[in-house]
């Protein structure tokens, strides 16, 4: 059955891509962004979990999470079906003074920048994982307005090709391009492309051909490996030549996926067998305890506080299979939104597709700018939430969201036209 619905996941993912490639303009939008990720992050691993199941994980087990994904995926599409409400899309429909959206790009520039540039005068503190804690992970945080600045300057710049404009454009990509080349960040790479298609796309109307897309999904496939391997190295050997160590990197990378050695679908498959045979499920407890670890300085509230504010859930796989997951690996947004609502959790996935379509609407239809902005900046969190779990999706849609929300308020006209995209 491991091959059916292996099957089943993989016709799912095809037949979005193909829903997109038939109109080249639904190449933008939620369904086949999500079917991309689904098709280059999840699918290599669910094959080489297949193949080679490891510790504690049934038949049974792996039937259950390539049933469960197939669900996610397919709920990506159904989502994405329903028409929006149109009083959410006149409330997005905001009237906004262009220039005082320019002066809060400048600051949402201002405040990106001060906070990386704080980040390297300060010790950043590491937990024994290796992540980051401390003011480190405040500041870090509150960088990411500039993935809001970035699409603000670069539309204004494909209206409007000033140096001005052009110039604060660099200074918003600038953190992003540095983050691609020198560290090798997969999701850096994925939302700077995704912002630039995007803009292009709500500007000028651009489109890539259909054959460069049919190409660019198993490629991503043979690229996301080599990438987590050589992080920042990947383009020193780009930009070096080297394309026999690129070659022999990505055939590593891929072998190492396939091996199924170290497989974050594992995890989840694991968490998902624990939550089933305990019956023993979070209803929401890790989405509230993700939330409370993103939002709560324990640094400034003090650590006891922040931790009697969250959940006891404890998923110990250890214990139960012998299974330790590795460090940097997380649950996939599989994993984590099983273990809080069970088969019900794919129906989150279907609640952001709907969400998208009211901003995808709202953006191309009514020619909102704000929902313009949080699209472009919201596609990239939609994504890692696939792959980072639906926690993390969570967490950047509540910040990116509440900073529009300041935004369109400061920037309300009193002007009755709503301003054009195009």
């Amino acid at each position: 059955m491991a091959d059916t619905y292996l099957f089943l996941f993989i016709t799912i993912c095809v037949a979005i891509v193909g829903w997109s490639i038939i109109h080249l303009e639904r190449i933008y939008q939620f369904p086949f962004f999500m079917a991309s990720v689904f098709l280059s992050f999840i699918l290599p691993q669910a094959i080489a979990i297949v193949e080679n199941p490891g510790i504690g994980v049934t038949d049974t087990a792996v039937e259950r999470m390539l049933l469960y994904t197939s669900l996610c995926a397919a709920m990506c599409w159904l989502g994405y079906q329903f028409s929006p409400n149109q009083k959410w899309l006149n409330r997005l429909n905001v009237d906004i003074d262009e220039d005082k959206l320019f002066k809060a790009g400048i600051v949402l520039l201002t405040i990106g920048h001060l906070c990386l540039f704080t980040i390297g005068r300060i010790g950043i503190q590491t937990t024994g994982a290796g992540t980051w804690t401390g003011p480190a992970t405040i500041l870090i945080f509150f960088a990411g307005v500039l993935n809001i600045a970035l699409p603000l300057f670069l539309i204004r710049t494909l209206k409007n090709p000033s140096f001005v404009n052009i110039f604060l454009t660099t200074l918003s990509g600038l953190p992003m391009v540095q983050a691609i080349i020198f560290s090798g960040r997969r999701q850096a790479t994925v939302a700077f492309l995704v912002t630039v298609g995007l803009c292009f796309f709500i500007v000028k109307k651009y489109t890539p051909p259909r054959l460069l897309l049919i190409v660019l999904i198993p490629v991503a496939a043979y690229i996301i490996p080599t990438i987590g391997n050589l992080r920042g190295r990947f383009w020193e050997l780009v930009f070096a030549g080297k394309w026999d160590e690129i070659q022999m990197a990505s055939q590593e990378g891929l072998e190492k996926v396939i091996e199924g050695n170290i497989l974050e679908l594992r995890n989840a498959t694991l968490v998902m067998d624990y939550a089933t045979q305990l019956n023993y499920y979070g209803y929401g407890s890790q989405l509230w305890n993700t939330f409370i670890f993103q939002y709560v300085p324990g640094q400034i509230v003090g650590y006891d506080l922040k931790n009697s504010l969250q959940f006891n859930v404890n998923f110990d796989l250890v214990s139960y299979y012998g299974y330790q997951t590795s460090t940097g690996t997380t649950l996939t947004g599989i994993g984590d939104s099983f273990m809080d609502f069970g088969f019900f959790g794919c129906l989150f996935f279907a609640l952001m597709a709907y969400l998208y379509k009211t901003l995808w609407e709202s953006t191309i239809k009514e020619k909102s700018i704000i929902s313009t902005l949080l699209y472009v900046s919201l596609i990239d969190s939609a994504m890692v939430g696939i792959s980072h779990g639906i926690g993390r999706f969570v967490n950047e849609f509540i910040f990116k969201t509440a900073v529009m929300f300041l935004v369109s308020y400061y920037c309300k006209s009193s002007d009755q036209n709503v301003p054009k995209l195009s």
